[in-house]
C-alpha cells in the first residue's frame, strides 16, 4: 500500500476510534478534516442561539436545538468529530471566524458574494426575508412598500435585509413619500420587541424564523402579505476562506441529502419546503437562477 494511501487509512482508522457513537462516518469527507481539528475531535460552531428554527435554547434548558443543529450533529458523526457550540451575537458571527474563535459560523448566515471575499460559505437552506407585523396591521401592510413613513425592526448585521430596507425607502422618497426608519438591534428577541412594545411596524428577519413566531402566540402576529419575501437568500454555514474544512462539511452534508436524512430532518422541523436540491460551496442566491 503507498505511503499517502497508508495515512490516510490510518487516520480514518483514529476517526473511528473517537467516533461519537453509532457514528457512520464518510470516509472522503473525513480525509479533508484539518489536522488540527481532527485531534481535538471536536467542531467548534459559532451561534447566536437565539433564532428558531434554526439554532436557538428552549426556555428553562441549556442545550442548542434546531434544524442546523441537527445538521450539524449528524455532518459530525459523519466526520467522526462532535459538535461544540458557542455562543456569539450574529454580528459577531465572521469576525469570530476569522479570528480562530469558533471553525464553524452558524445561526441563520445568509451566504453573498460580498462575504464570500472574506469567507466561505457551505450552503444549507433556501430563506428569504420577510415581515412579521402586528395581526392588527396585516390588511394594511403587506409589503416592504406599505411602511413608507413607518419603521421596522432587524438584526445588526443583516445586510441582505437592510439592502432591501434602503432600496424601498428610496422608492419612497422618490414617490414624495417620507423614508422608512430601520432599527438594527443585536438578538431576534430585543428586534420582535421593538415590535411587541409598538415602537416599530414591523419585524424584518428570515421567513422561517418569523412563522415559528407566529406560531407560538396564536392571533397575535401576522405575516406581511402571508408569505412576502423581500428578497431570497442562501442560509449557509460559514468558514475561514480556503479552508478545506468546508469541502469536508459540503461532502458529509451532501451524502446525507443522497440518503434522505437531510430531508427527515428539515420535515422534523416543518422546514422540508427550505430544502435545496444540492449542498453547494458559495453560490448564493444572486448566482441562481
Amino acid at each position: 500500500m503507498p505511503a499517502s494511501i497508508a495515512a490516510v487509512a490510518a487516520c480514518l482508522f483514529s476517526m473511528s476510534l473517537h467516533a461519537p457513537a453509532h457514528a457512520q462516518i464518510v470516509g472522503e469527507a473525513a480525509a479533508l478534516v484539518p489536522k488540527p481539528v481532527r485531534d481535538a475531535g471536536t467542531l467548534r460552531v459559532g451561534s447566536q442561539q437565539t433564532f428558531p428554527p434554526v439554532e436557538f435554547r428552549q426556555d428553562g434548558k441549556a442545550e442548542t436545538t434546531g434544524v442546523s443543529v441537527d445538521l450539524l450533529n449528524e455532518a459530525g458523526k459523519r466526520l467522526g468529530l462532535t459538535i461544540t457550540f458557542v455562543h456569539g451575537e450574529y454580528a459577531a458571527l465572521i469576525p469570530g471566524l476569522e479570528a480562530g474563535r469558533f471553525d464553524v459560523a452558524s445561526g441563520g448566515i445568509s451566504d453573498t458574494e460580498e462575504r464570500e471575499q472574506k469567507v466561505d460559505f457551505v450552503n444549507y437552506l433556501m430563506s428569504g426575508g420577510s415581515i412579521l407585523v402586528r395581526a392588527v396591521d396585516a390588511d394594511k401592510l403587506r409589503s416592504l412598500a406599505d411602511f413608507c413613513g413607518k419603521s421596522v425592526a432587524t438584526l445588526l448585521g443583516s445586510r441582505v435585509i437592510m439592502a432591501a430596507v434602503e432600496k424601498a425607502s428610496e422608492t419612497c422618497i422618490a414617490g414624495g413619500k417620507p423614508p422608512i426608519a430601520a432599527n438594527q438591534l443585536p438578538a431576534a428577541p430585543d428586534a420582535r420587541m421593538q415590535l411587541d412594545l409598538g415602537r416599530v411596524d414591523g419585524y424584518l428577519g428570515d421567513f422561517p424564523a418569523l412563522v415559528y413566531m407566529k406560531a407560538q402566540v396564536p392571533g397575535k402576529y401576522a405575516i406581511a402579505g402571508g408569505n412576502h419575501i423581500l428578497t431570497p437568500y442562501i442560509t449557509s454555514w460559514g468558514f475561514q476562506k480556503n479552508s478545506p474544512l468546508k469541502d469536508a462539511m459540503q461532502k458529509a452534508a451532501q451524502s446525507m441529502l443522497a440518503d434522505g436524512t437531510y430531508r427527515t430532518i428539515l420535515s422534523k422541523w416543518e422546514m422540508e419546503g427550505a430544502a435545496l436540491p444540492e449542498i453547494t460551496v458559495n453560490l448564493p442566491a444572486s448566482k441562481r437562477k
